[in-house]
């Protein structure tokens, strides 16, 4: 008898696979590695007429077309699944499924050759849809419940994986594959951040971004994947599955405010922040470990530091936090998966990874930003924060295995 559409009980979701592409490693571990020893990915190349700082995943082969993006999610994926130890025979497929965004310009390969060639050029532009991702992951793992593809800015690979949670946490499905990946680097979406003068410039590029620094000036694209398997939480201990983390509450919301720019009032930040909190069976007091979103903006980085220090009052101060834009970059639409899955790492081993280039604190932000060197420091329950354009807001609550009597079985 088929299960589709079944409820079950409500349960938390886990997370028990992580894949990873970034602009430090072409894996998950060695991204990690990478990340804690603040080793940074970003360089200098010719952009259109000018040179720019960017992040670029290392050695992988790139061609300038959107089938990068499905290769990166495919490879993701693939490394999610193993880490799972997921056997693909071993669940209902009508029980599970994908939430996967994506990055779906197309590239400057597709348009030259269309206006080449017009209306009739052999171009594959399916690859630009929206929804391809999740789709395409769906049918190469033969996911037949929900697949959706959120777009909510940089903020949309978070609110992917929240997405996810909510199907599981819904009673809906016990497996689902949620992620993004990112493919940007090309002359129209870096002519529009020049023009917002929002890109961090230096001569040597790994100084260039420098999050809750007095002498930030902007970030740097990046490209990158993260893929996720996450489970119900009683799916995973009855296959005594791998445990990296228990999603103990999710937030998607609104600034409402501007398309690009960010209310200066942060109160309405601050209430997110406290209503995750909230909803996770959390106080302030208890959170270990933020991942700021921490673009090196000026007014990003003022605004998120303000609305921490108005949801978590004086434990604001002792939280440790962390930036690793100023390591790998700004991912775009696979910044909050990426640095999702940072968080989840950073449970695992009970290390908070650096904050590069912070080496003149702004008096503004007063946050204990872990400059210029992680530490060994044990993570209990962790935020991610993801704050984006258009007002797009997102929030997660990560919890060790133990908080909830789980046996962490991943070997670090």
């Amino acid at each position: 008898m088929k299960s589709r559409g079944n409820r079950l009980s409500p349960e938390p979701a886990v997370i028990t696979g992580i894949g990873l592409v970034t602009p430090v490693g072409t894996d998950r571990e060695s991204s990690w590695q990478a990340i804690c020893e603040g080793r940074s990915g970003l360089r200098l190349v010719k952009l259109g007429d000018g040179m720019q700082v960017v992040g670029g995943p290392s050695s992988i082969p790139r061609e300038d077309r959107p089938e990068w993006v499905l290769h990166i999610t495919e490879r993701v994926a693939l490394e999610a699944l193993q880490d799972a130890r997921l056997d693909l025979n071993s669940f209902d497929h009508d029980r599970a499924g994908s939430v996967v965004g994506g990055s779906n310009i197309p590239s400057e390969h597709t348009l030259s050759t269309i206006l080449a060639n017009g209306p009739d050029a052999a171009v594959s532009w399916e690859t630009c849809l929206p929804f391809n991702p999740a789709s395409y992951i769906g049918r190469q793992f033969q996911l037949h419940g929900p697949s959706l593809s959120p777009a909510a800015a940089c903020a949309t690979g978070l609110i992917s994986v929240l997405r996810a949670a909510d199907t599981i946490q819904d009673g809906l499905c016990d497996v689902m594959f949620a992620g993004c990946a990112d493919a940007s680097l090309h002359r129209l979406t870096v002519s529009g951040f020049r023009s917002m003068r929002v890109l961090a410039e230096a001569e040597n590029p790994a100084e260039a971004v420098r999050p809750f620094d007095r002498q930030r000036r902007g970030f740097a694209i990046g490209e990158g994947a993260a893929m996720f398997v996450l489970e119900r939480m009683s799916h995973a201990v009855a296959r005594r599955a791998p445990i990296y983390a228990v999603i103990a509450g999710g937030i998607s919301g609104g600034d409402a405010y501007h398309l690009t720019s960010l209310d200066p009032d942060p109160g309405n930040l601050a209430w997110q922040i406290n209503k995750v909190l909230q909803q996770s069976g959390v106080t302030p007091d208890e959170v270990d470990y933020i991942n700021a979103h921490g673009t090196g903006t000026v007014q990003n980085d003022l605004a998120e530091a303000h609305a921490i220090h108005k949801a978590f009052g004086p434990a604001a101060s002792k939280i440790r936090i962390s930036a690793i834009k100023s390591i790998i970059g700004h991912l775009l639409t696979a910044a909050g998966g990426v640095e999702l899955a940072i968080t989840a790492l950073a449970v695992r081993d009970g290390f908070i990874p650096p904050t590069m280039n912070l080496t003149d604190p702004d008096p503004e932000c007063d946050l204990n930003c872990t400059p210029l060197h992680g530490t060994p420091y044990p993570i209990l329950t962790a935020l991610k924060l993801s704050i984006a354009f258009g007002g797009h807001f997102g929030a997660a609550v990560l919890r060790h295995p133990s908080c909830y009597g789980l046996e962490n079985r991943l070997a670090a």
